[in-house]
C-alpha cells in the first residue's frame, strides 16, 4: 500500500509540474519570436548580411512568415540589430536550418558556425546547407501553408534518408571540420518556381573554405563511397553504342584495404553494390545481358569513382574520410606526414554490382 502510495503520490507530483511548466512555456511564446531559418550572404570582405525567418501561427492554421534583415561583420550584432525591428525577442530555440550563401562559404564559414555551437538552446541535430544565389532569394520564397524552417529542414532530411545527401548535422560537420583525417562538406540547394532543389554537395578544405561542388552524375557516387547506404535514387549506365540501362533502390556496403597505413602503399575502396533493374532501352533482357549490364555499371561505377576520389586528391580535401581509415588502422599517425602523402597515394576502387531484379518493360 505504501508503495502504491509513493507512485501516486510521485504522478501526481509530475502532472503539477508540467501543468505549470505548460503554463509558463505558454507564456513565453506568446512573448517571443522563435526562429526556425536563417541565412547568410556575402556583402564584402568585413560584412555579412543576415535573414531570418519566424512562423506566425493563426487560429485558422494559416501561417504566415515573418523575415527580418540585419547587416553586420559580427553575427551577434546581427540578432541586435534583428531585435530592435521587431516587438518581441527572437530567440533561436527552435532553429531548424542554417542557410550559407555560396559566395561566403568561398571565404570560410568556420567562424560563423562557431557561433552555432556557443548558443545552448541550438541542437547539433540542426541541419546546415550551402545556396546557389542568395540565402534571402530561398527565404523569400512561399512554400505553401508551412513553416519555412521545417520545410527546408525536412526537405534536406528527405534527400538524405532516401535521395543522393549523404548523412549530415551540424554535428557530423563539426567532427570533420576537427578531425585529423577529414574534412566537412554541406549539401548545396537552390530556390526555382517556389520550390527548392539539391544540386549537390559542397566540399570543404580544412580552413572550412568552400572549394568544389559535386556535379549530377558524381552525388550518387559520392554517398556510396561515403558511407553503407540504401538509395531509392539510382544512376544510368551506356551499355554499347546506344543502348542505356539504369537502376534504382541501390543497397551498398563499402569497405577499405589498407595494407601499409602512413606509406604510398595503395589503397582500396571496395563497393558492393545490389541494385533494381529499372529501365533498359534494348530489345531483350535474359540472364545474358543482366550479367552485361552487372559488368558494364562495375566498371562505370569504378571509373567515376576514381575520378572523383583523384578530383579531391588535386584539390587536397578529403571528404570521404581516407586519413580517418588510415588513421584507425596505425599508431604512427602522424597529420602533417598525412597531408603531405595524400595527394599522391594511389587510391583504387573495386565495385561490384549485383541486379537483384529485373521487372522492366521493354
Amino acid at each position: 500500500m505504501r508503495i502504491l502510495f509513493e507512485k501516486l503520490a510521485l504522478i501526481l507530483l509530475s502532472i503539477s509540474i508540467l501543468s505549470s511548466c505548460m503554463g509558463v512555456d505558454s507564456k513565453v511564446l506568446d512573448e517571443i519570436n522563435l526562429a526556425t531559418a536563417i541565412g547568410y550572404d556575402y556583402v564584402d570582405e568585413t560584412h555579412i548580411k543576415a535573414i531570418a525567418v519566424t512562423p506566425l501561427y493563426y487560429p485558422d492554421k494559416t501561417i504566415k512568415n515573418v523575415t527580418f534583415s540585419s547587416k553586420s561583420s559580427l553575427s551577434k550584432d546581427i540578432r541586435d540589430e534583428m531585435n530592435q525591428q521587431s516587438e518581441r525577442p527572437i530567440y533561436s530555440g527552435k532553429l531548424e536550418v542554417v542557410l550559407y550563401e555560396k559566395k561566403l562559404a568561398e571565404q570560410g564559414i568556420s567562424h560563423l558556425i562557431d557561433t552555432l555551437i556557443r548558443d545552448p538552446s541550438i541542437g547539433t541535430t540542426l541541419n546546415l546547407g550551402i545556396v546557389e544565389g542568395s540565402t534571402k532569394d530561398v527565404l523569400s520564397q512561399q512554400f505553401g501553408n508551412i513553416d519555412k524552417g521545417i520545410y527546408l529542414s525536412k526537405t534536406i532530411e528527405q534527400n538524405i534518408e532516401t535521395g543522393m545527401l549523404p548523412k549530415n548535422n551540424l554535428h557530423l560537420f563539426l567532427y570533420a571540420y576537427h578531425s585529423e583525417g577529414m574534412d566537412p562538406f554541406l549539401p548545396i540547394i537552390k530556390a526555382l518556381d517556389g520550390k527548392v532543389i539539391i544540386k549537390g554537395n559542397a566540399m570543404f578544405n580544412s580552413k572550412g573554405e568552400y572549394v568544389y561542388q559535386t556535379k549530377s552524375r558524381e552525388n550518387v557516387i559520392f554517398k556510396m563511397l561515403f558511407e553503407d547506404t540504401t538509395n531509392k535514387e539510382g544512376f544510368s549506365t551506356k551499355i554499347d553504342g546506344k543502348e542505356f540501362a539504369s537502376v534504382n533502390n541501390i543497397i551498398t556496403k563499402r569497405s577499405y584495404k589498407i595494407s601499409k597505413p602512413m606509406t604510398d602503399t595503395p589503397i582500396t575502396i571496395k563497393l558492393e553494390i545490389k541494385a533494381m533493374l529499372r529501365e533498359y532501352t534494348g530489345k531483350e533482357i535474359n540472364p545474358k545481358m543482366i550479367k552485361i549490364i552487372e559488368d558494364k555499371m562495375s566498371k562505370d561505377v569504378k571509373e567515376r569513382s576514381e575520378d572523383l576520389v583523384r578530383n579531391f586528391q588535386k584539390l587536397h580535401v578529403d571528404p570521404l574520410g581516407v586519413g580517418e581509415q588510415v588513421r584507425t588502422r596505425t599508431r604512427s599517425w602522424d597529420k602533417k606526414k598525412w597531408d603531405e602523402i595524400y595527394t599522391s597515394i594511389p587510391i583504387n576502387v573495386e565495385a561490384k554490382v549485383e541486379i537483384l531484379e529485373s521487372g522492366v518493360v521493354e
